[in-house]
């Protein structure tokens, strides 16, 4: 097969364990532009949080964002397409929560809103290693729940990131009926997207807007919500740091993120032999 578009997962897989760009990757993403193909980011990320890595990809054009929710074109700063979800659906989430302790993020468009205390304290929600990221990119509030609550937004995405995996179990358990796509990330953080939405559904709607059939896209992941789109990929790659049920829906499994597996999936796949795939 003649792959076209190579669409990677941020956190696990094109950064590092660092959250970094290697440089191998960079590399390779310029080789397979000018070689005349397609790179994209497919992140759960915001378009404001990727841009912040730019440097490092930035022949980079379309960038998935927010679990799917949101198509964003990064060489012109502007959201192409987005799925919001309902308000009657978040505000049951927030009353699922109740006084669960947990950090929440809020996101709307390019950006997204966080509450400045759970900033200051993300290390305890397992978040830490995000923190300079937050501080340099959230709009801080002093209540996100009532930011959350306003009836007026439509949000693309949300997230509780909580003080435990059981908080999270618990909060699941009580969400599973809500018309919302679900996703567990990070040690202890919960995803809500808008029901049908979807990093699979963000890779087709990409795939469709270049008028690239399904068959000729490759996604590379490591984690539970990169499950949709390895599943729905013409060719799905697992990091060989991915967790077991991203190596089971995927077909071939490259090096893990510290050890050049993104450089290797576009130097296999998307510019080697179709033979090779």
């Amino acid at each position: 097969m003649d792959y076209e578009l190579i669409a990677f997962d941020m956190d696990g897989t094109l950064l590092d364990t660092r959250k970094r760009v290697l440089p191998s990757s960079t590399a390779a993403i310029d080789e397979a532009v000018s070689a005349g193909k397609t790179v994209a980011i497919c992140s759960g990320r915001c378009p404001k949080m990727i841009e912040l890595d730019q440097a490092s990809f930035d022949r980079v054009r379309y960038a998935i964002c927010c679990n799917g929710s949101i198509i964003y074109d990064l060489f012109e700063h502007r959201v192409l397409s987005s799925e919001s979800l309902d308000h009657e659906v978040v505000a049951a989430a927030v009353e699922a929560l109740g006084d669960e302790d947990a950090m929440i993020d809020v996101f709307l468009g390019r950006g997204y809103f966080c509450q400045t205390s759970h900033i200051e304290n993300m290390p305890h929600y397992s978040m830490g290693i995000y923190q300079d990221m937050y501080r340099a990119t959230a709009t801080q509030v002093e209540d996100i729940r009532k930011t959350m609550l306003d009836p007026t937004a439509r949000y693309q995405k949300f997230i509780f990131h909580f003080a435990s995996p059981d908080a999270r179990t618990r909060v699941r358990a009580r969400v599973e009926a809500l018309p919302v796509e679900l996703a567990d990330s990070e040690t202890a953080s919960l995803e809500f997207s808008p029901a049908g939405v979807d990093k699979g559904s963000g890779l087709l709607a990409l795939a469709d807007l270049l008028g690239i059939p399904r068959e000729a896209t490759i996604a590379v992941g490591d984690a539970d919500n990169d499950l949709p789109m390895l599943q729905c990929a013409g060719l799905s790659v697992a990091m060989g740091n991915a967790n077991e049920n991203a190596r089971a829906a995927a077909d071939v499994i490259v090096s893990d993120n510290d050890h050049d597996g993104c450089a290797e999936a576009i130097h296999r796949f998307l510019l080697g032999a179709p033979q090779e795939a």
